[in-house]
């Protein structure tokens, strides 16, 4: 039912949306809860179903995005070879996501090249959002124009 609202699967073929509903496991996870850490072997992607989750990528606990919108993806560092998450994903309340194994997923779109094509210009246009929101982040801290200089 949330892969539905999930920016990545529209247009794909719907015996792929049917599948990968399949195979998707949902869990639920207290307010507090690391959906992953930087540096955990990155295997799934998480589809957001309910709650608010926020990403950090350093020990200070800075986040530089939180997703509370039904059918945002997390965890996308698994598709795109990256051996280990860049971040940690933080549940900011109580968060119920879908969970997709990498490796099912990526042999599920290979099955259906048209489909695996449209998944993964849905999730470059999605990362590149989230790039230009960070742009904008960054921006934003540096109204002083000191440029990251302390």
């Amino acid at each position: 039912m949330y892969i539905r609202q999930t920016d990545l699967f529209w247009g794909l073929n719907q015996n792929v949306v049917n599948r990968v509903m399949a195979i998707a496991e949902r869990e639920a996870f207290a307010s507090g809860d690391v959906l992953f850490h930087s540096g955990d072997e990155a295997r799934h992607l998480f589809i957001l179903a309910q709650g608010e989750v926020k990403i950090t990528i350093d020990d200070t606990g800075r986040k530089v995005y939180t997703g509370s919108r039904v059918g945002e993806a997390f965890g996308w560092g698994s598709l795109i070879d990256r051996a280990d998450y860049g971040g940690d994903a933080i549940c900011a309340t109580p968060v119920v996501v879908l969970k997709l194994d990498r490796d099912r997923l990526l042999r599920l779109l290979d099955g259906d090249t048209e489909s695996g094509y449209l998944f993964f210009k849905h999730l470059s246009r999605a990362l590149g959002g989230r790039l230009i929101q960070a742009y904008q982040q960054m921006a934003d801290n540096d109204v002083g124009g000191n440029h990251g200089k302390p």
